[in-house]
Parts: C-alpha cells; structure tokens; sequence
C-alpha cells in the first residue's frame, strides 16, 4: 500500500512540476512570455503578426516536447477570451469552473478534471497563473497534462482485489477529489492525524505533497485483513512446506554425503596410523563409489612408495659401504706419494719434489680430500699444479694472465678450469703448442671473464657442435667432450642461468673457451700478472 501510495503521490508531483516549468516559460520573463509581451507592445499590424506566429510556434514546442501536455492557453479575464491556444477550447470555458486544489495567490493548482479541449476526453490535471505583462495587462496562464490516476486505481483494485480509493485534501483537510465521491464526496472535511491509521472503515496513508495538498490512500478494513488472513495463511503453508522440504534435504545429505564422509575420515586416520588395507564400501552414490576407489589405488602407490624407500634407503647403505671400500685404494695412493716426496727431499730430487706435490694436491682437491671451500683462487692454485705435471711429458708453453683483486676470493663452482685446459693440452695443441689463461672481472657486467685459449689443431664444425651440446659422444670425440660436458654440468648446477659457458674453434687455428662467472664481490682495479 506505501508503495502504491508512492507511486501515485510522486506522479502526481511530476505533473505540476512538468506544468509549473511550462508557465515560467509563458510569464514574461520567460522565452515565450518575452515574444508576448513584444506583441502588446507593437502597433503595426505586420509586426502583430509575425510576434504572433512567434508566440504561437513556441507554445507549440513546449507542448510538443512533453507528450502528456494537451491544452496550453493564455486566458484574458477583462475579456473572458482566449488567445494563443495549442488546440480548441470548449465553448463553456471558465476559470470558476476549474476545480481547485491548493496554491497561491498567484499560482493554482486543479485536481483531476476532463481536457478542456474541445477534441478530448482525457483526464488531466491543471495549472494556473496569473501574469501581469508591462504594459498593466493582466492575463491568466492554463496548462493541462494527462494524468492515469483514475485507471491506476481500478487497475490496482483489479490486481488486489480490493477496493481502492484516492483522495486528495486541501491544506484544511477538506476533499477536492475523490475515485468514490459516494462514500467521500467533494467538500466534505476528513481529519486524519498521522501519516497511517484507520476511519469510517477503512484502513488509509497519506502524503503531504510540497504543493500544499495531501495525497490519501484508502481500502476497505474487511477488505484489508482479509488479504492480510489470506497472506498469512499462505506464508504459513509456504514455511511449513519449506520446513519439510529443509527437513527431507536435511535427511538425504546425512544420508547420502555425511555417512561416506564419516567413514572416509575413519579411513584417513587409519591410514594416518599405518593401517593400508582395501576397504570394501560402496555408497550407491556415483561420486562418492569412485572417490573410494581413487582412495584404494591412492593406498596402493603408498604401499609401494614405502616399499621403493626402503629398497633405496638399503642401496645408499650399501653405496656408502661402497664408498668406503674404494676411498681406502686413493688414500694408500696419497700416503705412498707423500713417501715419494719425502724421499726425493731426502735425496734432493726437486723435479720429482715438484712433481709429486702437484700431483699430490691434485688428487687432494679433485677427491675431495681438502676440507678447503672452492674460490676462484684455489682453482687457479690447482690448475696451475695441473699445468706444472702436464710439463713434465709435453713441451708446451703456459701463460697466464690474471687480473688480481677480492673477486679471486669469491665461492665458485668446484674442479671447472682444469678439465678445460685438460682438453686444451691432450687433444687440442701440438707438443710445441701455446696455452692461454686470462682471468679477469667486467665490473660493467658484475661477472668474471675466464678465457682459456690454445694454438692447437681445432676442430671442424661437426666437432664442434658434438662438444657445444649435450649428446653423447662417439669414442672418437668422448676424451674431449666428457670433460666440458661436466664443466658445463658443474656450472648450471652451481649457477643455474647465471653463467655461461662458450667454446669458438677453427680447423687448424685453435680453440677458445670463454667462461662468464657472476660476481657480487665489489672487484679491484689493481692489475697483477703471474705466469
């Protein structure tokens, strides 16, 4: 009922706002009441015409661009005629007949009455205004625009089934318009204090409009209770059967999800506790069926996976007893030739001295025997004992260019430039060949620059390629191609991305190996050269 009051209330207050805009127009200090306040003022017959189609044209605009506007008019009392109408009047115009509702002095507003125009049969509310133009003539403004409050109210009768009414009161309570002036009839006065309540019968609310009337909806009380009854009723039936349906739900997911859950917990924490036996339990509920099943196979794989740990835990017992036994031939190798060095001490044999030291702490490093973390100092340390041992068989020249500074401290990845010069004195260079080692960091880069170069045979591009990638090799390529393959293992384990590794070679004129180390140590500009 509020909401239908609403409704009702607020297009009503659209209409007289849509017709109190239209009159400001039509004063004469609007765009339409300027051109006939031009048109009073002119004495010339031509000027009068023109003004007066101008005026004309106007009113036929604003009319036109509110659809629910019909009869727009400029009214001369003095002369009880009219002048500028949009459409014919009726021939028993007047202002007095006019029904009014509330206002001013200057502004009335009508209740709901038949057009005034002459072709129409339309309900319409109304407005007017009274103007005074500059030269002292007094004229009156009517505007009218089509209302549906009377079909709005049988329809919504129709709809309820009920017998709405609509009211309309003046500020004094008294009734202007009424949808059933048989039981609420024009003039008489209807107290009603507050905005709802009950009277005569009737069950009412209302609305006090800004235009100064009061907007009242009224139903029959037995008419009102009734639905009232009738929706209780029907909401009571409607919870009840709710309930029952909740209720039955309620039944089926205990049923038909809780029970298998219940169970599938018993199973987790039997699971939790060791227990892997199959369970044998069907449900009748597709999902829930193959959930079990996915569960059995789910206890198998454990099954297994503990049996594969177990098998593996037993084989790395084994692989440490393993290493043990074949630690112990490299250690008596160790001992034996720290007694070689010793006795070529005793004997003042300093070539086998040299030798036999850098052999000495070349199986000491490459077994792991040092306890000593790998630097890049280090690697330099047992590359430069490989060299000193691989002097002793080829001929060859070594020289090594290496810029000193902090960045030599840094961590590296173990045992990476000795199988690169290893490669570069066994297969690459003649006896009388030349090696190359430069060391230094790109501080640009914040990486350090190992380049490892030789003035051998190189290699062809088929070479090449099999030493650049990571196939297997043939045994003609296997001696060079192992010993790069695990730098390059070495360098993507310790490094991941970071580092790189390149090999450029040519037949006959040599082979270059460039290694790029990352470096966050702050780097030094000393340069130093040892060879």
């Amino acid at each position: 009922m509020s909401f239908d009051l609403d409704q009702i209330s607020n297009e009503l207050s659209k209409n007289y706002a849509d017709l109190l805009q239209m009159t400001q127009q039509m004063t004469p200090e609007g765009s339409v009441g300027y051109f006939v306040d031009a048109y009073n003022a002119a004495t010339q017959p031509y000027e009068r015409s023109v003004l007066s189609r101008g005026v004309s044209s106007s009113i036929g605009l604003i009319a036109f661009s509110n659809p629910s506007v019909e009869l727009v008019m400029y009214y001369l009392p003095a002369e009880m005629t009219v002048i500028f109408p949009n459409l014919p009047l009726r021939d028993n115009f007047t202002l007095r007949s006019l029904p009014y509702l509330s206002g001013t002095t200057e502004i009335s507003y009508q209740t709901p009455h038949r057009s005034e125009c002459r072709f129409s049969a339309d309900q319409v509310v109304s407005e007017t205004r009274n103007i005074t133009f500059s030269n002292g003539e007094q004229w009156v403004i009517y505007v009218e625009a089509r209302t549906n409050v009377d079909s709005e109210i049988r329809t919504l009768s129709a709809n309820g089934n009920m017998s709405y009414v609509l009211m309309l009161l003046d500020a004094d309570g008294t009734v202007k318009y009424s949808t059933d002036p048989q039981t609420f009839g024009n003039g008489s006065i209807v107290s009603l204090n507050g905005d709802s309540g009950a009277t005569s019968g009737y069950i009412w609310e209302k609305r006090k409009s800004r235009y100064g009337y009061t907007t009242v909806l009224l139903v029959p009380a037995a008419s009102y209770y009734h639905e009232l009854y009738t929706w209780k009723n029907q909401i009571f039936v409607i919870s009840g059967l709710a309930l029952l349906v909740m209720s039955l739900i309620a039944f089926m997911l205990l049923r038909l999800i809780y029970r298998p859950l219940k169970v599938f917990e018993i199973e987790m924490d039997a699971v939790g506790k060791g227990h892997m036996d199959a369970l044998q339990y069907r449900t009748g509920v597709e999902e829930f069926d193959r959930l079990f099943d996915q569960f059995n196979d789910m206890k198998q794989q454990i099954q297994h996976l503990i049996l594969d740990v177990a098998r593996k835990e037993k084989r790395r017992h084994e692989l440490e007893i393993e290493k043990l036994a074949f630690q112990i031939n490299p250690h008596f190798l160790m001992n034996a030739l720290n007694s070689v060095h010793w006795l070529a001490v005793m004997h003042n044999q300093r070539e086998i001295d040299k030798v036999v030291s850098s052999l000495n702490h070349l199986l000491s490093y490459n077994l792991g025997k040092s306890a000593q973390q790998a630097t890049l100092r280090t690697e330099i340390s047992v590359l430069l004992a490989y060299i000193d041992v691989q002097k002793m068989r080829y001929d060859f020249e070594a020289r090594l260019y290496i810029t000193d500074g902090a960045y030599l401290d840094s961590p590296v990845a173990r045992f990476i430039l000795q199988p690169i010069a290893e490669n570069a004195i066994c297969h690459g260079m003649d006896e009388n060949g030349t090696l190359e080692v430069t060391i230094f960091p790109v501080r640009e880069e914040r990486t350090i620059r190992v380049v490892i170069q030789d003035d051998g045979k190189g290699m062809d591009g088929e070479t090449l390629s099999l030493v650049q990638g990571s196939a297997s090799f043939d045994s003609e390529h296997r001696g060079r191609g192992i010993g790069l393959l695990y730098v390059r293992s070495m360098l993507e384990s310790y490094y991941g991305k970071r580092a790189t590794m390149t090999i450029e070679s040519q037949l006959n004129g040599g082979t270059t190996v460039t290694l790029s180390l990352p470096s966050g140590e702050e780097q030094s500009n000393d340069p130093g050269i040892d060879s």
